[in-house]
């Protein structure tokens, strides 16, 4: 297993050792002018062997004004091959790859032995949770979410954070973990004794298939979850081997394309959910139990060989398009490594 800081440099020694690496640094684009500077140029390839120049843009999302100034400096002198971690039909990707399941197994492999024996059914302090510290820019449909959940009563059926950090007009800040949030928030998940988890991912307005480590969040912690994504998130999940929960509630939402019906929809949950009696709702718990008892054993098992095969496969057929020779890479010792 691989520490998800040093994923460029064993990519870079391992797989595209022919190839210019580069990514941003920090993984995050900047919204003003860029040039040379702004972008890491992490290891250089020698000019005779020199074959492409791989930009990983693949920590957040290709957002149109963000993304093609970037192309456009990388593009000038080498030939430009741009890997993503999204699936959409904005930009075009030359190698797609999970980059925040390999974060998520990173950050979160200590709660396997955490919540390995945690059990799901029992009386709740809180029917669901649902982190929103940033509430500004493209995630600023967290304001319709949470205003929502306060014009149907349910705020105090859950522990719910909103713009902790970063909106100055924000009347009422409401905070589940701490007022100010370190750097690393991203890898922390605070202990809050909540049944459903209501994930509201990076992406929401734009059509694409965007996952971050957010909705593992729930997973490792052995919690159903809801999710406020883009369309189709939740299938994209589930071909990753993960199920959800379509026989318990409905998730017809994710198939919603307007995005306030995609929240009125997952409002429309919690709300039937928090109106239940404790005895009905120690039966939906039961009837999660397996689910969440699976989605667990399957992200510190077999979910690793699936992105670690993805990124494999997707390298060779990359290799292919492009006329390049990989005979001397180590399919079977890097697959070992990152498995």
């Amino acid at each position: 297993m691989i520490q998800i800081e040093h994923i460029y440099r064993f990519l870079f020694d391992n797989l595209f050792m022919d190839f210019h690496v580069c990514h941003l640094p920090g993984g995050v684009p900047t919204e003003g002018p860029v040039d040379w500077t702004d972008i890491m140029a992490f290891l250089k390839v020698e000019k005779h062997k020199l074959k492409g120049n791989l930009f990983f843009y693949d920590q957040e999302p290709l957002l149109p004004g963000l993304v093609e100034k970037y192309q456009e400096i990388l593009s000038r002198d080498i030939n430009l091959l741009m890997v993503t971690s999204e699936k959409s039909n904005d930009f075009r990707t030359d190698l797609y790859y999970f980059f925040h399941g390999f974060a998520a197994l990173d950050w979160f492999r200590g709660f396997r032995a955490l919540n390995h024996d945690k059990r799901i059914v029992k009386n709740y302090e809180h029917d669901y949770q649902s982190f929103n510290r940033i509430v500004t820019g493209d995630r600023a449909y967290r304001k319709t979410f949470v205003d929502q959940l306060r014009v149907n009563d349910l705020l105090g059926h859950g522990a719910v954070s909103y713009g902790v950090t970063d909106d100055p007009v924000t009347e009422k800040r409401l905070v589940i973990d701490h007022e100010q949030l370190p750097g690393s928030a991203s890898a922390d998940i605070p202990d809050v004794d909540a049944f459903w988890h209501v994930v509201t991912e990076t992406v929401f307005d734009y059509r694409k298939l965007h996952l971050t480590e957010k909705i593992f969040k729930p997973i490792v912690s052995k919690q159903p979850f809801m999710l406020l994504a883009a369309p189709g998130n939740l299938q994209y999940l589930r071909s990753y081997g993960f199920r959800t929960f379509e026989n318990i509630i409905d998730e017809s939402y994710d198939g919603m394309a307007k995005g306030r019906d995609r929240i009125d929809a997952v409002v429309s949950q919690l709300e039937w959910y928090c109106s239940l009696s404790a005895d009905e709702k120690t039966e939906i718990q039961k009837k999660c139990e397996p689910i969440v008892e699976y989605n667990f054993q399957h992200f510190y098992g077999k979910f690793r060989e699936i992105i670690t095969d993805e990124l494999l496969d997707n390298s060779k057929k990359l290799f292919s398009d492009i006329g390049y020779d990989d005979s001397g890479i180590d399919y079977q010792t890097i697959r070992n490594l990152l498995i």
